[in-house]
């Protein structure tokens, strides 16, 4: 089973899956796409590239304050020593995160964090089609694609999903890519499970492995949680850890 995870910020691979990312690997193989891991200097839609099988990136900063200085190479140095503990192929895209993006006069899309909780911006809908040009070759090279659920989340979580299920149908004969789509949760948001035509799936997943690949986000842990105790204990209790730690997606129903 060849897996794609489509992370739309570095972090949210491991903070989100990371308890199954071994496992993964083991059964087939994984390439994790990091969407929004530029800089913000142009549209970056050529993309990073391939990272290879251990990840080369560099990136930091808390989810809804990502704009600081620096904040991008911090972070994709983060990931790429976080994904470099598993032997998968990391892949960035290198387009800037919606608190950096700007309309042609360079006013901010996104203005203040709770911009950032609401859906797209109009002016963002050409990203989205152009992403999904990105993600289509991606898609027909695995079995399985993984995208966040993206419901009460992050902009920028939405458009991924959106530009995926673009990708997904867009096959040039009009016939859906024979592809199977699974949604995750986002930590550390809490959204509530999606309504109507999906079924929950609830897999035993390795917490130790998980915290360990998840804590190595150092200025995103301090800047959201302080330090890696409460991190560590919010992560338990989103899982069930450590009687039983799960990791839950959704498939929705054939139409």
């Amino acid at each position: 089973m060849r897996r794609l995870l489509l992370a739309p910020h570095p972090d949210d691979a491991v903070w989100s899956c990371g308890g199954m990312l071994r496992q993964w690997c083991r059964e087939g193989g994984l390439t994790v796409v990091t969407v929004f891991d530029g800089d913000g200097r142009g549209d970056g839609l050529d993309g990073r590239g391939d990272r290879g099988r251990e990840g080369r990136k560099e990136d930091g900063a808390p989810a809804l304050r990502r704009a600081e200085d620096g904040a991008p190479a911090l972070r994709r140095a983060e990931d790429a020593a976080a994904l470099a503990r598993w032997p998968l192929r990391a892949v960035g895209l290198g387009l800037p995160e919606a608190a950096l993006r700007r309309d042609g006069a360079g006013r901010s899309l996104y203005a203040g964090p709770l911009a950032l909780r609401r859906a797209p911006h109009p002016a963002d809908a050409a990203l989205t089609v152009r992403l999904a040009g990105l993600l289509g070759p991606l898609v027909e090279d695995h079995d399985e694609v993984l995208l966040p659920l993206a419901v009460r989340t992050h902009a920028d979580h939405l458009l991924v999903r959106e530009a995926a299920e673009l990708a997904l149908g867009s096959r040039a004969d009009g016939a859906p890519r024979p592809v199977r789509t699974r949604y995750y949760r986002e930590f550390p948001y809490a959204p509530p499970p999606p309504t109507g035509g999906y079924r929950e799936r609830a897999e035993p997943a390795d917490f130790s492995d998980w915290l360990r690949g998840a804590l190595m986000y150092e200025s995103q842990v301090r800047g959201m949680f302080r330090d890696a105790r409460p991190f560590a204990r919010v992560l338990a209790r989103r899982t069930g850890a450590p009687r039983r730690c799960t990791w839950t997606s959704w498939v929705r129903d054939a139409a």
